[in-house]
């Protein structure tokens, strides 16, 4: 007698079966399905396979009986039902049977109650176990079953709430770096004197025309050279305004080289480092927004802008070696920065290895100066970046002894940064925001640029110490106001100096600047300081 074969499928309850035998299958063989049965089928047509229980019927005719849960059907030809009624189809060939089955046979439904209530004892069991020995406050009261009913209701409530809390502060902590991902933290590790550049210096003279350079123009009929003294020393010469027309750049840049105090008639000493240098090597003149300046360690032209004809440095003493650099290339070469090259490095801090000048005001020989007062204005700034000495130079007086002390501030951003947004991280790579007239972006570059372009769309013009195209106009006296309400714009908080998008840069240096001053007295005894008499100090 065959095993028969065991069903591995899940109990379900069904209403109609669908045996398909193959065709090795005679009629001697008896079908009595085994409750419980075991698939969803539909009238007729198989839905899913399943197995069944088949059995070889005796050869000796007997009563059905029962061996143990093993159904024993008795000799009949044929197919018969549980019910022993009489067989629904004879069996000749290979064809699918369907048999109804009695409501009452199936004990699905008991089983399935009895499962489901193990099942929860199980859980309930396993809950009141995590609860024992959970070590989350307040947890295990909730399963404890020596308290009472109401105090461990009090436990859950408490517990339910403290998860509320919880679920809502980190709701809001996942929000705030979902909106603004970027950590800003200090570097564990100091900078060392050979990552950072010296700062460029740019000192202007407030003086804006030599006395005898604006002597000389007004005594010649050159209406070109009367109006441009006109707009720099703001003359009151209505006639002047419409005399001719605005002069081209290379005017205006002859012009003020021509009246303007020039490096060799402010600086008088220098001394880099306890050393004695050469002032004229070092330092360069430069047009600026305060007029003719002069710039140390700054760099050329073709390390700034794009078009450097666009904008020409005067009277070049760059040293041979000069290096690309820039706050996200940095120094890659230990001996990059020193005397040699530009931009040059500090060897240490202190004053014995910073720089020190004297300058001559010249006062006697002042016209107009771009202020109420006599002096000069100093700006610190990055080697690659135009100041802007107008509104933010320091200013110093005539016969005093003015000390700064820079701290350099470094902005770096990791490499994984890349891939955050540039909305939420806020600041720009040097590839991500290519500008028109410079090379390397910086935030002060991008909104100079902006100002530049601004004011070409209001005014037509462009003011000199803007970067621009060499063949744009130059605004003069009559286009001054238009010129002032265009950097009016720029500099207000809200105006449209908002929408340049000129985000911060994610490799930035600036220097923080603290200034301190002292009267000067008999500086010039001291030998160190060549070509100075005491005439320059009080």
């Amino acid at each position: 007698m065959d095993e028969p074969i065991k069903s591995t499928q899940p109990q379900l309850k069904a209403s109609y079966i669908t045996v398909i035998l193959s065709e090795n299958v005679t009629p001697r063989y008896h079908f009595m399905p085994t409750m419980p049965i075991i698939e969803d089928v539909t009238y007729g047509k198989v839905q899913r396979n399943f197995i069944v229980q088949v059995y070889r019927k005796k050869k000796s005719g007997r009563r059905m009986y029962s061996e143990g849960n093993i159904i024993r059907p008795r000799k009949i030809q044929g197919w018969t039902q549980p019910n022993f009624s009489s067989p629904v189809f004879r069996i000749e060939d290979e064809f699918a049977l369907a048999l109804p089955l009695r409501s009452g046979s199936n004990p699905t439904r008991r089983n399935h109650t009895e499962v489901v209530k193990k099942f929860l004892k199980v859980v309930l069991r396993n809950v009141e176990n995590y609860c024992d020995k959970s070590t989350l406050h307040g947890l295990k009261y909730i399963g404890d079953t020596s308290l009472s009913l109401v105090e461990r209701i009090f436990w859950l409530l408490a517990f339910v709430s403290a998860f509320v809390f919880a679920c809502y502060y980190i709701s809001n902590i996942f929000d705030k770096w979902n909106s603004n991902p970027v950590l800003v933290a200090f570097n564990p590790t100091d900078a060392t004197f050979n990552q950072i550049p010296f700062p460029s210096i740019t000192i202007c003279s407030m003086n804006q025309i030599k006395r005898v350079e604006a002597e000389r123009i007004l005594s010649e009929q050159n209406p070109v050279e009367r109006q441009l003294l006109n707009d720099y020393c703001n003359f009151n010469n209505n006639s002047l305004e419409t005399a001719v027309q605005s002069p081209n750049w290379e005017t205006v840049q002859n012009f003020l080289i021509r009246v303007g105090q020039t490096c060799s008639d402010s600086i008088k000493s220098c001394i880099w480092q306890n050393d004695n240098i050469s002032c004229e090597e070092y330092f360069n003149n430069d047009l600026t927004d305060e007029g003719l300046c002069c710039s140390f360690n700054r760099l050329p032209a073709e390390n700034i802008f794009k078009n450097p004809d666009d904008y020409t440095y005067l009277n070049h003493t760059f040293p041979k070696r000069i290096y690309d650099w820039s706050p996200e290339k940095g120094f890659k070469d230990d001996n990059d920065g020193d005397m040699g090259t530009i931009p040059i490095r500090p060897s240490g801090s202190g004053t014995h290895l910073g720089l020190s000048i004297v300058v001559d005001a010249q006062t006697d020989n002042y016209f107009c100066s771009s202020t109420n007062s006599i002096g000069f204005k100093i700006v610190l700034s990055n080697p690659i970046e135009t100041p802007k000495i107008q509104d933010y130079g320091f200013l110093v007086s005539p016969g005093v002894e003015a000390r700064y002390v820079i701290q350099p501030e470094i902005r770096e951003a990791t490499r994984s940064l890349r891939s955050v947004d540039v909305g939420k991280r806020q600041c720009f790579f040097q590839d991500e925001r290519p500008l028109r007239y410079f090379r390397s972006y910086t935030k002060r570059n991008c909104r100079l640029e902006c100002q530049s372009n601004h004011t070409l769309r209001k005014c037509g013009c462009i003011p000199y110490y803007l970067p621009k195209n060499k063949k744009v106009l130059d605004c003069g006296k009559r286009d001054e106001k238009c010129a002032s309400q265009a950097k009016e714009d720029m500099e207000l908080i809200y105006g449209n100096g908002s929408s340049c998008n000129c985000l911060a840069s994610c490799y930035e240096m600036n220097f923080e600047t603290s200034a301190t001053y002292s009267k000067l007295y008999q500086m010039s005894k001291n030998q160190r300081l060549e070509n100075v008499t005491n005439e320059y100090f009080v």
